[in-house]
């Protein structure tokens, strides 16, 4: 992967950068508006030859050869401000980063007194609402996962062990570009404010980055062990507390779900607890009373092959996506801790693979959940349900004011929705309601499901309390919430977001990657969690 780019606000800069950054905004004639600075003139004489008009999401590269304040400079179009939005600011930073990315620039200076002209249809638009969504689109743009291509494969020595071979694979440094940001003003009040932001954007492209480097892992190095050796480690770094369970320890549990759908794999399975409480509660025996718990929930098959219900081999290497929910519960932990939010986090990620041996569960068979129900098994790549079954069983031990578990659970949901937005479904409509606003600040669509009652006649079984999968494709998301509610215990406000269709390959978004993960609903959920 390439290196996170490091982001800074100054008031003076003079050091020699590869490019300047000047925003540039259209009139109400669709025309350039000609920023303040010395890069007015050069706006005016492109205008005058009709070659940049400032549309939104444009890019004009001029290079000087060294001749000017930057040896480049990048005029980035806004389009019309009233018609502004962040999530517009965003996606130009995407469009920006692309030709940066191309034009090989490893360090510029964002002109932020030329967004000083912004008049947003919002009177929230305002100039550091804007610097920061330029900030957030720039750096959720700059990831790229090389981590598997080797520089040189005839170094070192190896027996062909793909933990082995590790050691002689790294990223290319060559691409990780740019690596330095600065955000220039002349305004000492608004580079204070901008030093808090910027902070809060640096560690949001942290959290971000790791729930993509996790799920862009392939299953060969991300195995359950993996993710939890490496969630023990986040979780030093960021002041969490850290618990696994063991498969011997799940047993103990009754988890009987969740090595279900496991022990059809030779590598082990894993269940973490990481754990986040402010610092100022940390000391006190009784949380405080303002003090609310959040416990998110994320499925974490490190593989899916369908086991016995084996997938067709089509796209079936995209499967290493399938513990995508766990990635961004882990992002999301990350993040809540960084932002130092007011409220208690439990993260808890339930690893395994999903895999056809002989020890595979069989369709047919009867499994009993840790908290005492039965599952008659119709269709074993139905498996996700079942490990967040247990998993949300015992989130709720912690008594939390709210649950939240995060899945790439259902293909469904990409015939109903598309790759626009997630569905969630669940028991409240406030909670449903509060993960929407996160989600619309973020610019991270979501969209609600229904979740009646009826839903779980179809998964009535005669020979177990319930069956893990109907025997026909109507309604799959749905049925999969429906499963999931059964598990949650009376009066527990619960949240289910089934992220299928955005855990990857999100290509219509400027900012995120074109090919694999995706790392969306990381902001959207410590969002959340701040303001719950």
């Amino acid at each position: 992967m390439s290196n996170l780019p490091l982001l800074e606000a100054r008031t003076s800069f003079s050091e020699n950068v590869d490019s300047d950054v000047i925003a540039v905004f259209q009139d109400s004639a669709k025309k350039a508006i000609t920023p303040k600075g010395p890069y007015g003139g050069l706006v005016d004489r492109l205008r005058k030859v009709e070659a940049f008009a400032a549309k939104h999401g444009t890019v004009q590269f001029i290079r000087f050869g060294g001749k000017a304040p930057a040896d480049n400079v990048l005029l980035l179009g806004l389009g019309q401000g009233t018609e502004l939005s962040e999530e517009k600011i965003r996606a130009a930073g995407g469009h920006a980063w692309a030709k940066l990315s191309v034009e090989k620039v490893k360090s510029l200076v964002i002109h932020v007194d030329s967004l000083s002209e912004v008049k947003g249809a919002h009177s929230s638009l305002t100039p550091l609402r804007c610097i920061r969504a330029l900030a957030e689109g720039l750096i959720l743009s700059s990831y790229q996962f090389t981590k598997y291509q080797a520089k040189s494969q005839s170094e070192g020595k190896s027996d062909g062990k793909p933990n082995d071979r590790l050691a002689i694979l790294s990223s290319s440094s060559e691409d990780s570009l740019p690596l330095r940001i600065v955000f220039l003003t002349q305004d000492k009040g608004l580079k204070a404010q901008l030093d808090a932001q910027l902070a809060q954007v640096q560690a949001m492209g942290e959290a971000v980055w790791v729930t993509r480097d996790w799920s862009n892992q392939p299953s060969n190095y991300g195995t359950p062990v993996y993710f939890a050796n490496e969630a023990k480690r986040l979780a030093k770094e960021n002041g969490l507390k850290y618990k696994v369970l063991t498969e011997l320890d799940a047993i103990r549990e009754k988890m009987g779900l969740f090595i279900g759908v496991g022990q059809g794999a030779e590598r082990e399975s894993r269940f973490v607890i990481v754990e986040y409480t402010p610092k100022n509660s940390k000391n006190s025996k009784n949380l405080s009373k303002n003090l609310k718990t959040i416990a998110l929930v994320g499925k974490g098959v490190t593989f899916d092959s369908g086991g016995i219900s084996i997938k067709p081999s089509a796209r079936m290497e995209d499967m290493k996506h399938d513990m995508t929910g766990a990635a961004t519960v882990m992002g999301a932990m990350m993040l809540a801790s960084k932002w130092e939010v007011q409220n208690r986090v439990i993260g808890i990620m339930a690893f395994t693979e999903n895999m056809p041996d002989g020890d595979a569960i069989q369709p047919g068979n009867v499994l009993v959940s840790r908290n005492g129900k039965t599952v008659e098994i119709i269709n074993t790549d139905a498996e996700g349900r079942l490990i967040l079954a247990d998993a949300l069983d015992y989130a709720q031990d912690y008594k939390p004011d709210a649950v939240i578990d995060i899945a790439t659970l259902t293909g469904a949901v990409s015939v109903a929705l598309g790759k626009q937005c997630c569905a969630v479904l669940g028991n409240e409509e406030s909670l449903i309601e509060a993960l929407r606003r996160a989600g619309e600040s973020n610019g991270e669509k979501i969209w609600q499901l229904p979740l009646f009652d009826e839903y779980f006649e179809d998964l009535k079984s005669d020979y177990a309390d319930m069956k893990n999968s109907a025997n026909d494709s109507n309604g799959g998301t749905i049925r999969g919430a429906i499963f999931l509610k059964q598990f949650i215990r009376k009066n527990t406000p619960w949240a289910h977001l089934d992220i299928a269709a955005m855990a990857y390959n999100v290509s219509h978004l400027s900012y995120f990657p074109k090919k694999g993960a995706s790392g969306a609903y990381v902001r959207t959920l410590a969002q959340f969690i701040a303001d719950f």
